[in-house]
């Protein structure tokens, strides 16, 4: 069942908002701290609405809903910043599930509204981001207030593809050619599938195995099912067994002779799919208890304008103290400014300037990936206490708030007790996947299809090795005391990839992870260089081995590993192993570190997401508490915000 829009999805969508262009932002709400709509009118036509549900799903709308009478802070920021401006400009972000909405008014904004991993809405002006609806920051990307606005790294686009981009993409892959279209390609499997229908090519062929033909003529059709999606004017809903699977903006193939109903705009299936669609266990028990549904909302919005002041406070006081820190030359741009502005009328050129309001005299200057406020009627101290000023203004509004927080999280706390009994008793109705028989040790299955096996304890390291380590395979262990053995099934096309993801598991399923160091290394050797015979007058220990001969060493290891949904012999499984390796199999996934969070707490939200008993998860996580380092396709909001809030 669909969850969220595909990138290819999102295509259709942004053909049909072109309808807006021209017209005016007259109002913004937000229903739920996941739900934004944007009310539009224009003379003659009325008002019509676009809904952006975060991470999930946009659509335009004629509905007239029940609106909140009391706005969120975000959505007073954006009404304060665009209502009346005039939407200029709509368009998907090269293939991304990413829509910028150009917005005119005192200036050019920019909307943008983010579907993937948990989504984002974010307020950009002359590139400095006004505010998100999250702030988040990633190794490659920070997204905060003030901060400069910069898009996460590109995915493929299909339609600038050539022959040989596509031909290089399928050879460089270890998977079948339906998951390298999806993944790599960001198609998703529903049209990556349809694509090899309409060729009729084998879709769980090995991508490596597709001729120079085969690779140009799977380009030529999915850049013909992009170019039916944006002339589409239809929307469709797949049903089976007479609940709803499916929405996609053209006919599709893999769907012929099953259960459609069409409608005259991708934006009203997908409106009557999202009520059609079964309610989650989440939004089950919020039907069950509206007050506590209102109550999460409310201490939801509360938290986000907690973390929206403080950031807010902090900005404001460490751009007062730049200012200062650099006064000199700031001091001499408001003095250049004054100078030709009583001379011209206007700043002229200026280095580091990005744009001026002659209106207000505000200056908006960047200096060393800063930017700056600054008013050239007045002075660098006087620019500077305007910073303070706004510091201490947001600092008594936070301490407001956080007396009325408090009480909000008494309130909420009995009913968040009941929703956790619910929520357990349905997690335990959850069917277990089906059991392999490698399952009585740690496992993974590297990215090279290799399986790999550990131990859990002392026992099952005797066991490992002396059923499961064979002539040809591989023993990989961490380089200390405590870690468990490690078994590399060995088959063709295994290299050095698999004994880097098995020294990898080896540190990370070891004593390492407790006792949270940055890294370790580990190393492999051969089956003839493990050994249960100790030197003469030695003792080992149940489970320890002696190894001899050269070790084969990969260092600084960080202890890292991810968790994710793949498929193995045609059947579902939750897999936890080294990132790479869960990178090259899973769309939606989780990467860990040693850290506060709850392991079982964890294992609990993780089960109900993958929709697999606790005990699948509990049996496979690392041995410690965690930290989410990044999440992709699921939603862990509850943990990753606990987990800023400081609570373990």
């Amino acid at each position: 069942m669909k969850e969220a829009l595909s990138s290819f999805d999102v295509t259709a969508v942004v053909k049909e908002l072109q309808r807006y262009v021209d017209w005016n932002l007259d109002k913004v709400y937000q229903p739920t701290r996941e739900h934004l709509i944007l009310a539009l009118k224009s003379r003659g036509e009325g008002k019509e609405f676009i809904n952006f549900f975060v991470g999930k799903w946009l659509f335009r709308s004629t509905k007239t809903k029940e609106m909140p009478q009391q706005p969120t802070d975000f959505a007073m920021m954006l009404r304060k910043r665009v209502s009346n401006a005039r939407l200029t400009g709509v368009r998907q972000q090269g293939f991304e599930r990413i829509i910028v909405l150009t917005l005119e008014k005192d200036g050019k904004y920019e909307l943008v509204l983010e579907l993937f991993a948990e989504g984002n809405v974010v307020l950009v002006k002359d590139g400095i981001i006004i505010q998100p609806l999250i702030s988040r920051t990633w190794k490659h990307r920070v997204v905060r207030a003030r901060r400069e606005f910069a898009f996460p790294p590109p995915i493929p686009d299909p339609s600038e593809m050539d022959q040989g981009a596509i031909m290089e993409m399928m050879k460089a892959s270890d998977a079948d050619i339906v998951r390298t279209l999806a993944t790599r390609m960001n198609l998703g499997g529903r049209y990556s599938e349809e694509a090899c229908a309409r060729l009729g090519i084998d879709p769980h062929r090995e991508a490596a195995d597709v001729s120079v033909d085969e690779s140009s003529a799977i380009l030529d059709m999915i850049k013909t099912l992009m170019k039916e999606a944006k002339e589409s004017e239809k929307g469709i809903i797949v049903k089976k067994g007479g609940v709803v699977e499916d929405v996609v903006p053209i006919s599709m193939r893999t769907y012929d002779g099953g259960e459609t109903s069409e409608f005259p705009s991708f934006s009203e299936a997908i409106e009557e799919y999202i009520s059609m669609k079964p309610a989650t266990k989440k939004e089950k028990v919020a039907e069950e208890s509206k007050d506590s549904g209102k109550l999460k909302r409310k201490i939801a919005q509360q938290e986000a304008a907690v973390t929206s002041l403080q950031n807010e406070s902090k900005d404001a006081q460490a751009a007062g103290d730049a200012l200062y820190a650099i006064y000199g030359e700031v001091n001499a741009i408001i003095a250049t400014a004054k100078r030709n502005v009583d001379a011209s009328g206007d700043v002229g050129d200026i280095p580091g300037v990005v744009s001026f309001d002659r209106k207000s005299s505000i200056l908006n200057v960047k200096i060393a990936d800063a930017t700056f406020r600054l008013d050239i009627k007045g002075s660098v101290e006087s620019s500077a206490q305007r910073y303070y000023e706004d510091a201490k203004k947001a600092k008594r509004k936070l301490e407001g708030l956080l007396v009325v927080l408090v009480e909000t999280r008494k309130e909420i706390e009995q009913q968040k007790k009941m929703m956790m009994k619910a929520s357990d008793a349905e997690k335990t109705k959850h069917k277990p996947t089906k059991r392999f028989w490698f399952e009585r040790y740690r496992w993974f299955i590297s990215s090279e299809d290799a399986v790999v096996l550990g131990g859990k304890d002392a026992k099952s390291n005797d066991m490992l090795v002396k059923k499961h380590l064979d002539d040809g395979d591989r023993y990989a262990h961490a380089d200390m005391h405590g870690a468990p053995s490690i078994v590399v099934k060995m088959k063709d096309g295994v290299g050095e990839e698999t004994l880097r993801e098995a020294c990898e598991f080896a540190v990370a399923t070891s004593k390492a992870w407790n006792a949270k160091i940055g890294s370790a290394a580990g190393y492999w050797v051969l089956p003839e260089q493990v050994s249960k015979t100790p030197q003469s007058g030695e003792y080992l220990a149940k489970g320890a081995f002696v190894i001899r001969g050269k070790r084969n060493y990969t260092n600084k290891i960080d202890i890292r590993l991810a968790i994710g949904e793949i498929v193995f012999e045609d059947e579902r499984k939750i897999m936890c192993g080294p990132i790479s390796a869960v990178r090259a199999k899973c769309t939606r996934l989780v990467i860990l570190r040693p850290g506060r969070i709850e392991k079982n707490r964890f294992a609990k939200v993780l089960a109900d997401r993958f929709g697999v008993p606790i005990e699948e998860i509990q049996s496979i996580l690392p041995p410690g508490d965690l930290d989410i380092l990044e999440s992709s396709g699921i939603d862990i909001q509850e943990l990753t915000s606990r987990r800023a809030n400081g609570e373990s």
